[in-house]
């Protein structure tokens, strides 16, 4: 039996409007692509009667059902730091101390001096769980979570309300576990990527009309990134799911992909080439895509970046001629450079990127979101394709360098492993 689920966040800085809980929808969201739906997302402050009454509630209801609370937030060393004390309250047990966490903060405060190991005592409050819980190491940072019973079927998750933390505990520690307690053995998962296509359009032109057909039995969710959404069926029946992703495949040949940062990075291994990149608009943000996966440095050999004219120039060899005659963001100049860049590093592949990111800097014919992508093959043919990405400056950045990869992969998958 599915659990319900509830999400917790924790924090004045939330409650006060003073940061931005990011933590619940990337919990719901991984929680999806897994095969559970959240039911109810709640927000506290850090007030320890307010988060004992809420923990209180979800106990009383898991006498009635199986309940999944996770909860993020107050595990840190500070005096408005209550989640442990509340979940002792809760459960009425004591708590202990985990060794490794408890050494490994020793070390790390011992080797920043005398000022730091001085409030040792106060930091090590983070290294306390229930007694009886199942600990969930921290490897980003000190504070260990924990999963502790509260009713048959039921279950508190506490994790770190820092992100890098909390997602990191989430996919390493946490789903493992969550698979054991809650396991989902008939239901299977299909995922494809769809690029520069909206959410609404694809459940006008994709899902209404395949409804009858294929979604009485199938679930299926969209969740949206900058320049793809990512579609999510599930169900129990194998035939199904085929018959939705070939429905798909034939409907948006030109637009669909699997995974394309994971797969982009294992066919350049495997075919064994090599990748470089020319960035203006993007200010390096493609070059930090292209290494974000341990082993990039097998294919990636770097690039540069020609944020002016003046650099376009000197660098990369593009007549001055060149760009006022067509402009700094345009096709011409976009093919000049990806063909400098593949004149200077050597690589199989380039990729360029040029735009306008805004908020200024559009015209009539060229709008805030007009970017051109040059792609260099290794038989050196060179194709520049046009979009006007939707969004503020940091969404069209990310659509171009995104949209980038897609492109690559495109290439890619003809190929020959």
């Amino acid at each position: 039996m599915s659990p319900f689920i509830v999400i917790l966040s924790t924090g004045s800085e939330l409650t006060a409007g003073r940061s931005l809980d990011t933590n619940s929808g990337w919990i719901a969201n991984q929680l999806f692509e897994l095969g559970w739906k959240v039911k109810k997302f709640i927000t506290l402050p850090d007030d320890p009667n307010l988060i004992f009454s809420e923990l209180q509630s979800l106990q009383t209801l898991a006498k009635e059902k199986p309940v999944l609370a996770i909860m993020t937030g107050g595990l840190g060393p500070t005096e408005d730091d209550y989640t442990l004390e509340t979940v002792l309250k809760l459960t009425g047990k004591t708590s202990y101390s985990v060794e490794k966490a408890k050494l490994r903060l020793t070390k790390i405060y011992e080797s920043r001096g005398k000022e730091y190991k001085d409030i040792l005592p106060n930091v090590f409050r983070q290294t306390f769980v229930p007694e009886g819980c199942k600990t969930l190491d921290n490897s980003v940072g000190i504070a260990v979570g924990f999963v502790e019973s509260i009713g048959e079927n039921s279950y508190l998750v506490c994790m770190p309300g820092v992100p890098s933390e909390m997602t990191e505990m989430f996919k390493r520690r946490l789903v493992p576990e969550l698979k054991k307690l809650y396991p989902r053995e008939n239901l299977l998962q299909k995922t494809k990527w769809l690029w520069n296509i909206g959410e609404s359009l694809f459940q006008n032109d994709f899902i209404e009309p395949n409804r009858d057909e294929f979604f009485k039995e199938a679930e299926w969710g969209v969740t949206a990134n900058r320049g793809y959404i990512k579609c999510i069926f599930q169900s129990t029946n194998q035939n199904l799911l085929d018959q939705i992703i070939n429905r798909l495949e034939t409907q948006y040949p030109k637009i669909i992909s699997d995974d394309v940062f994971s797969n982009v990075h294992d066919r350049l291994v495997a075919l064994q080439l090599t990748i470089s990149v020319v960035e203006s608009c993007t200010g390096g943000l493609l070059g930090k895509k292209m290494t974000e996966q341990p082993g990039s440095s097998s294919y990636f050999m770097g690039g540069f970046l020609t944020y002016s004219n003046e650099m376009k120039s000197n660098l990369l060899g593009i007549p001055i001629e060149t760009i006022n005659t067509y402009g700094a963001v345009s096709e011409e100049v976009a093919k000049a450079m990806v063909d400098g860049l593949c004149q200077k590093t050597g690589t199989h592949y380039g990729i360029s990127i040029t735009g306008i990111a805004g908020p200024d800097g559009g015209s009539d014919g060229k709008p805030v979101g007009t970017v051109c992508i040059g792609i260099k093959e290794p038989n050196g043919q060179i194709t520049v394709h046009r979009y006007v990405f939707p969004g503020n400056r940091e969404a069209i950045r990310e659509n171009a360098s995104n949209t980038a990869i897609f492109l690559i992969y495109q290439s890619l998958k003809s190929k020959v492993i």
